[in-house]
């Protein structure tokens, strides 16, 4: 049954962009370029990364949530200088956090621990649970991976995917992507705040899947619905292609997608869950080395370039070859993060080996 609308995120009207009618269509485009784009405004921690490893934090399948707390706190007050939460985020009463998680792959997702971890933060500081919601396009891959067990931790937390929404679109706030009318997801648009929580994972066509790539999720509530936008038709003879229903990811068009302003103008955080990683057969396959970490920033240029490198490294150990990963560089030419000579890395080791 679909969730009542009393039950999903109020409305927020003061963050509606202007429209305008476009040709005899007759559909609202948001000011989204539909090409090339100039470099957008840089932003707070323009080019800043943090990575945070601790060995102690997995042990096999198990994870220490306590490790993954202070690696958190450790990591947070590396990259905001010792300004912390507040200095991320700007909340002001009544106003909703938006936790995009990745939960489409049931075999690599986001670590339900990850995100208790950031729920719990944001608690600290004064946002009510009720006013966070942890999210995702698909509902039932987040039953599965037992996110929804967050709800009961944390009382009023909403727990959902866009699927499940009686009205899942933002009609007001349909993007021109290169000529393909695309709707956001209300669970996107209602936020003021977002917090982007993606998964170490390869992907065999676009290289990697991280921060940038996470946002597909606020595009459509179904892969089939974002498969005639951000990817090509079906090769003829490949069953890869046969069996998804779609061909290989346009990457100018992924990046894009992260120049709208719900999008860009919002993201105040990007945790990244590289606690551990499928480095062969992403974004489906199951996790096949621990990577122990955590990819703290807000530049996703700069965070998915990190994931880039690590996983060049991961399969050079397995005598693989490097998938590029072109909407990375698409999105640097866009202006979304900052080019690869002026990003600026702090690694954090808690116990690496000698």
């Amino acid at each position: 049954m679909s969730a009542s609308i009393k039950n999903e995120p109020e409305m927020n009207r003061r963050e509606f962009v202007r429209t305008a009618v476009a040709g005899t269509a007759g559909l609202a485009f948001m000011e989204l370029p539909s090409g090339k784009s100039d470099a957008v405004e840089k932003y707070p921690h323009w080019g800043e990364v943090v990575i945070i490893r601790d060995e102690s934090v997995t042990k096999g399948p198990t994870i220490n949530y306590s490790v993954i707390e202070s690696m958190l706190d450790e990591g947070i007050k590396a990259f905001t200088n010792g300004g912390g939460w507040p200095s991320l985020i700007p909340y002001k009463t009544g106003e909703t956090v938006g936790i995009k998680v990745n939960c489409e792959r049931p075999r690599m997702t986001t670590q339900p621990k990850v995100v208790a971890a950031l729920v719990n933060r944001l608690v600290g500081i004064g946002i009510p649970a009720n006013k966070i919601v942890v999210w995702d396009a698909d509902s039932e891959r987040m039953l599965l991976s037992e996110m929804m067990g967050l709800s009961f931790r944390f009382k009023g937390l909403r727990v959902m995917g866009s699927d499940k929404l009686e009205n899942p679109f933002d009609e007001s706030k349909i993007l021109d992507i290169q000529g393909k009318p695309t709707k956001l997801i209300r669970l996107l648009t209602d936020a003021d705040h977002l917090i982007n929580v993606p998964v170490l994972k390869n992907h065999f066509e676009a290289g990697i899947t991280f921060a940038l790539k996470n946002n597909l999720g606020g595009a459509g509530n179904s892969n089939k619905y974002r498969q005639g936008v951000f990817h090509l038709p079906p090769e003829e003879g490949n069953m890869i292609h046969k069996f998804a229903g779609r061909g290989r990811p346009i990457a100018e068009r992924i990046a894009l997608l992260n120049t709208a302003p719900d999008i860009k103008d919002k993201t105040r955080l990007i945790v990244g869950d590289a606690l551990f990683g499928v480095c062969t057969w992403g974004p489906g396959g199951e996790p096949e080395f621990a990577y122990n970490g955590l990819i703290i920033g807000r530049d996703p240029v700069a965070t998915d370039h990190q994931v880039r490198l690590i996983m060049e490294n991961e399969r050079k150990k397995r005598n693989l070859q490097f998938v590029p990963s072109s909407h990375v560089d698409e999105a640097i030419k866009l202006g979304l993060g900052a080019p690869i000579d002026e990003m600026k890395v702090n690694q954090i080791n808690r116990t690496a080996k000698g």
